[in-house]
């Protein structure tokens, strides 16, 4: 059921400009030019899903607070008054055990583990998160599409093959920032294709991206992180500086973990911590067991190039 609603998301924001007549709100314009998505398809998708008639206006809009709570294949969308209503009913849904969506868009929380209360309930936030993996999830689905596309011809050279996957399986992101990519890639040591991989699945190649947790640019870097590795917090934005400090704290982790490439990128998405308290292994945590198969797979297909 999640798989046919998120494949129908997709198909909306991938709809031609004149699908959606009806104007968005500043906020998903300002949202969905950051992730370079259709803002009055984005807007569609969320009066599809948390649409109800309100006092403020004289046509349905989405609700800013809303909840759906589900058990298995058995979903309820409750619309709280507030925030403060709102922060009790996904507290009370998590308490049963419930999988937990917040938000206009309905941002999965397991998606996002460790998210606090006022972020939760947050629509720019979690309207901000959503829309972020909607545009990773459109940049995976045309890589895929890229490459079910016929093999290069015999006689190309190993360039030639390299700058033609560029070409076809990147967005323009990727495509702007790949030399970039592999020069600090190169001179930190890394393998490109890690790297590439690890941008991809971060920021999906948008240098301006900011998670609601405050990670920034193309690594997506928190400022202890950044810190850690060299670079003040107010520079993280530099796409060049974002580059070498998320290299140099991948290759930290790759040494730490012995070069266990799936400890390294579980690394990069939960925090070296996370994986030592689960015995070195790749913490229980839906979103980094899906984070380390999408580096993997960004990487068997040659990301950037």
């Amino acid at each position: 059921m999640r798989r046919a609603t998120a494949g129908f998301a997709l198909a909306l924001l991938t709809a031609g400009p004149g699908a959606h007549a009806q104007e968005a709100p500043l906020l998903y314009r300002q949202i969905a030019a950051r992730y370079q998505l259709s803002a009055a398809a984005l807007y569609q998708l969320a009066l599809q899903r948390a649409g109800r008639q309100s006092r403020f206006a004289p046509t349905p809009i989405p609700w800013p607070w809303t909840v759906r709570r589900c058990a298995q294949a058995l979903c309820e969308t409750v619309y709280p008054a507030d925030r403060a209503a709102m922060a009790a009913t996904v507290a009370t849904g998590q308490a049963a055990g419930l999988r937990i969506y917040v938000g206009p868009l309905g941002l999965a929380l397991h998606s996002v583990p460790g998210l606090p209360p006022q972020a939760i309930t947050s629509p720019r936030v979690t309207l901000n998160e959503a829309a972020r993996q909607l545009a990773m999830a459109l940049a995976a689905r045309r890589l895929n599409a890229a490459d079910a596309r016929p093999a290069s011809s015999v006689g190309e050279t190993r360039t030639d093959i390299a700058s033609s996957r560029r070409s076809r399986a990147s967005t323009a992101r990727a495509q702007r920032w790949a030399p970039l990519v592999d020069r600090i890639a190169t001179e930190e040591g890394l393998d490109p294709r890690l790297v590439h991989a690890i941008v991809a699945a971060e920021s999906a190649y948008n240098a301006a991206a900011v998670s609601p947790k405050n990670a920034v640019g193309l690594m997506q870097l928190i400022p202890a992180t950044a810190e850690r590795f060299g670079l003040p917090r107010d520079q993280r934005h530099d796409p060049e500086a974002n580059l070498r400090a998320g290299s140099r704290y991948l290759k930290w982790l790759l040494a730490y973990f012995d070069n266990d490439l799936a400890l390294a990128v579980a690394g990069y998405n939960a925090g070296e911590g996370a994986v030592n308290r689960y015995g070195r292994r790749i913490p229980p945590y839906p979103e980094t067991q899906t984070y380390v198969r999408r580096v993997r797979h960004f990487m068997a297909h040659s990301v950037g190039g």
